[in-house]
């Protein structure tokens, strides 16, 4: 009797685990539920993600959930510039033997540096150069290059250029605009102050931009921000003030 006891109950025990793993199979996707890292910018909120994977073309809401092809749809959401670190994992609550199951979705959007502006375009770029489309939605303070980008390795050291500025809070407060001239050289113009600053190339940006604070601390401080209309920091290791 003990035996056919103990029979019945590994019986039972099998059976409510077989249950539990085939209501749990069977589970289908109820919502989506979009989390976007506190740190990054808001380009997108989390409804205009969720709904960009109901409009995929690949069946969520209602479909089952083990049937849905997570790596497809983070291939997708990867395409969009804005996005990066796209991570997307099932999840089933339960509640006794009641199970509800949901699509989660934890994303970066990716950090602009600078933003691009003229005739023909308007768009951010992040520290790797990546193309952000504007949004109506998010501005961001940050430089405004004009002119247009010719050669790839300016691009390259005007992104890092503007990745210093923006981690430095004086010339964050200090540098405005950039305008990138047909040879590559660079016109700065600043927040406070009627004058120019011929920059030349994005490259010894951190050496330029100490000799430049030198003025800014000396020169200015003498002088005043409105006794020159030009200040040249493109000849290595001097700088060089035209006055009004």
């Amino acid at each position: 009797m003990i035996l056919i006891g103990w029979l019945c109950l590994v019986v039972a025990i099998g059976f409510t685990i077989y249950y539990a793993y085939a209501q749990r199979e069977s589970v289908r996707c109820q919502s989506i539920v979009v989390n976007i890292s506190p740190n990054s910018p808001r380009f997108m909120s989390e409804k205009e993600i969720a709904d960009m994977i109901e409009k995929s073309g690949e069946l969520i809401i209602g479909q089952r959930l083990s049937a849905i092809d997570i790596n497809k749809l983070e291939t997708k959401l990867t395409n969009f510039s804005t996005l990066k670190n796209v991570e997307i994992f099932r999840k089933v609550d339960s509640k006794g033997f009641s199970f509800t199951g949901k699509l989660v979705i934890s994303v970066d959007e990716r950090t602009p540096i600078i933003r691009i502006k003229n005739l023909t375009d308007d768009y951010y770029m992040d520290a790797e150069g990546v193309k952000i489309p504007v949004s109506g939605s998010y501005v961001e303070r940050i430089m405004l290059a004009t002119g247009t980008i010719l050669d790839e390795a300016i691009k390259k050291s005007l992104l890092k250029m503007a990745d210093f500025v923006n981690k430095n809070d004086f010339w964050r407060a200090q540098i405005e605009q950039v305008f990138i001239q047909a040879n590559g050289q660079l016109l700065l113009l600043p927040q406070v102050g009627d004058y120019l600053i011929e920059f030349g190339t994005p490259d010894d940006y951190e050496l330029k931009f100490r000799n430049l604070k030198a003025v800014y601390q000396q020169g200015f401080k003498n002088l005043g921000w409105n006794k020159y209309k030009i200040i040249s920091v493109k000849y290595r290791n001097q700088v060089v003030c035209t006055k009004k």
